[in-house]
């Protein structure tokens, strides 16, 4: 009998001393190591909403005046002339080059715009070099526009003639490196304005007229905004607009907006409102300058010079 209760108490043992080391072999044993998963940016994006996150006082946008007084000055600068080819050819700001804004020059010739000079950009009234500004700056390139493009702005300039030529000007042999998911975007974006032409949202503008009738119909399928100031708003705005003033931050607010439905953007002449569709178009939205904005009734233009009514409520 005790030979068998030793016997067992050895089998027992072994036993304890297996499953001691199968513990220790365990609590030895590091556990595997995890890789943290990096986190998807999307560069497009980022740059997108950094445009009016890191927005400057001056908005991208240069006087007619102050543009000449640089030139006057001999700052070195990339002049962009975005008017069709025979308008160029007719008369254009010296030393411009041309990259008319429908045909996706621009985009083809993103790499030889210039990163660490100003780039000015001018067009006919202002909104579409306003919308060219804003994807220049998301593409890393300092550029402004030209307040109220070559009719409203320049050419009313005094002694704007000398200013003025006709010789071509050749594109530089340099080249700056681009993010190649932005120049992915730049180019989609302007391929999109290239299916525009002869539409009514030709360069991704839409005419009073047909945001009244968009408005009377009460579709459901667009969102109206208006970046005039709160105050402005207030006094008056087309019926169903929302308000998201125009300025560093508004990013905040145009991320909100739903991306099912078109959004309609108005300010008072156009041009900031251009800049904030080009930003909406790079987010994802389906965006529409309303062109010329709220406009005047002196000017006959936009939607107050179209006589039509505005709410306030």
């Amino acid at each position: 009998m005790k030979k068998l209760l030793v016997i067992l108490l050895c089998v027992l043992l072994t036993a304890v001393s297996f499953a001691a080391c199968g513990s220790n072999e365990e609590a030895a044993a590091p556990p595997a190591e995890q890789t943290p998963v990096a986190e998807e940016t999307n560069a497009v994006e980022e740059a997108a909403l950094a445009y009016f996150a890191n927005f400057p006082a001056d908005r991208h946008v240069i006087s007619p005046a102050d543009f000449f007084t640089k030139i006057d000055a001999g700052e070195e600068m990339f002049i962009i002339d975005i008017r069709s080819a025979d308008d160029y050819a007719k008369g254009h700001i010296k030393g411009a080059v041309n990259l008319p804004f429908g045909n996706g020059s621009i985009a083809q010739n993103l790499e030889i715009i210039p990163d660490d000079v100003s780039v000015y950009v001018y067009c006919y009234t202002g909104q579409t070099a306003s919308q060219t500004t804003a994807v220049l700056n998301v593409a890393g390139k300092p550029a402004y526009n030209v307040q109220s493009g070559f009719v409203r702005g320049i050419s009313v300039e005094p002694n704007f003639e000398n200013y003025l030529s006709t010789d071509p000007v050749d594109l530089p042999a340099d080249t700056y490196e681009v993010n190649s998911d932005i120049k992915a975007a730049v180019e989609e974006y302007y391929a999109t304005v290239a299916s525009y032409a002869g539409t009514p949202t030709e360069a991704q503008n839409i005419k009073v007229e047909n945001v009244k009738e968009i408005v009377d119909s009460e579709s459901d399928d667009y969102m109206i905004v208006s970046v005039r100031k709160a105050e402005d708003y207030a006094k008056g705005h087309v019926k169903g607009a929302v308000n998201i003033p125009f300025g560093a931050g508004m990013q905040d607010s145009l991320v909100e907006l739903p991306k099912d439905k078109k959004i309609i953007v108005y300010c008072y002449t156009g041009q900031t409102a251009s800049q904030t569709v080009a930003i909406l178009r790079l987010l994802g939205y389906e965006a529409y300058n309303m062109q010329f904005g709220m406009g005047s009734v002196e000017t006959k233009s936009g939607w107050l010079g179209a006589g039509f009514e505005t709410v306030t409520e």
